[in-house]
């Protein structure tokens, strides 16, 4: 067998693989568009820009591509929210963190973003969004944020205190709404 249709073969299976995991995911990649820009239809055409790049792409190793789906998907959402985020980071370099390093987001948390996701849409703006996915739920440092945003990482360190503390005035809202219920029922 020659070595174009060899090639060939690898490149269909890798786009099929690329296929595959687009459509497994897309649900994933579609709350993590609408989480980012704040529209269903901005939202589907980033996983759609993000699966066409996949595919002319063509990375090898399987494992990878989920992450690789869902860094490509923010990659589109933050281009589409660009002007946007830039205006917003002047609000967040006046606002610095004062508490110095966060962590990212336990698994309870992102389950807690994920579940009340129309409130966080809502209320925090798309630089705040974009900073607790990438540093709370994808788990890059501030520094690399930063070359993805392309805005300081002081001001994203901002950005992302403010939707921490979103989170945990929703988690304590959420936590109470529950023992409010338990002890109605008891």
């Amino acid at each position: 067998m020659s070595s174009a249709a060899n090639q060939y073969r690898s490149e269909r299976a890798a786009t099929q693989g690329i296929g595959k995991v687009f459509s497994e995911h897309r649900e994933g990649l579609e709350w993590l568009a609408k989480f980012l820009t704040g529209n269903d239809k901005v939202a589907a055409a980033c996983v759609i820009d993000a699966c066409a790049l996949a595919e002319s792409q063509n990375p090898n190793l399987e494992n990878r591509l989920v992450k690789w789906g869902r860094l490509a998907t923010i990659h589109y959402a933050v281009q589409d929210q660009r002007s946007r985020i830039a205006q917003l980071s002047s609000v967040y370099l006046r606002r610095p963190c004062t508490h110095g390093r966060h962590s990212a987001l336990v698994q309870e948390s992102i389950e807690l973003v994920v579940e009340q996701s129309s409130i966080f849409i809502a209320r925090l703006d798309v630089l705040c969004r974009c900073a607790l996915v990438l540093c709370g739920i994808e788990k890059y440092s501030t520094r690399e944020a930063e070359l993805l945003l392309d805005i300081d990482y002081t001001t994203i360190e901002g950005a992302y205190c403010a939707a921490l503390e979103f989170l945990d005035v929703i988690g304590c809202e959420q936590f109470r709404e529950e023992n409010e219920f338990a002890a109605v029922c008891n």
